[in-house]
């Protein structure tokens, strides 16, 4: 079974080279993610399958000719349970906006894989370079809980 820290090296280095497949792979069946803030994507999300109804929204935003996901990340620390780890992404949007973001992941791990997820990150950046503000919200399946 793969380590905490190698299943995050490959969740972004997945996210590095936008390998959606490989990146599905790390997750439990039954993940959960919840998205901080007040975006439109902000909530909780109990199954991959729900969270990646959502990825049109930020990929169609992303110039990906003059963007990267995971440009840069580090492991903050671990356990057998748990992981918390910022990953750095830089780059341009569609609009011509720079999107030089920062990401926490906050992971707990079941079964050698990616059991739920919490993220934090600049959602006014979010909001103005992804042109989010405005939009109305995707349906969630409830708020953000810790």
């Amino acid at each position: 079974m793969p380590s905490n820290r190698e299943i995050i090296d490959a969740y972004y280095t997945a996210l590095s080279v936008m390998d959606v497949d490989g990146f599905e792979a790390l997750h439990h069946p039954d993940v959960v993610y919840n998205v901080a803030g007040n975006t439109i994507i902000s909530g909780r999300y109990d199954s991959f399958a729900a969270l990646k109804a959502v990825l049109p929204a930020i990929f169609e935003a992303l110039d990906f000719e003059r963007f990267r996901f995971a440009e840069k990340w580090r492991i903050m620390n671990d356990s057998p349970e748990s992981a918390t780890a910022i990953m750095e992404a830089r780059g341009v949007t569609r609009n011509g906006q720079r999107y030089d973001q920062r990401y926490v992941h906050i992971f707990s791990f079941r079964d050698g894989k990616i059991a739920s997820v919490h993220e934090f990150f600049d959602t006014q950046l979010a909001n103005d370079a992804l042109g989010f503000t405005g939009k109305p919200a995707f349906d969630t399946d409830g708020r953000f809980e810790f």
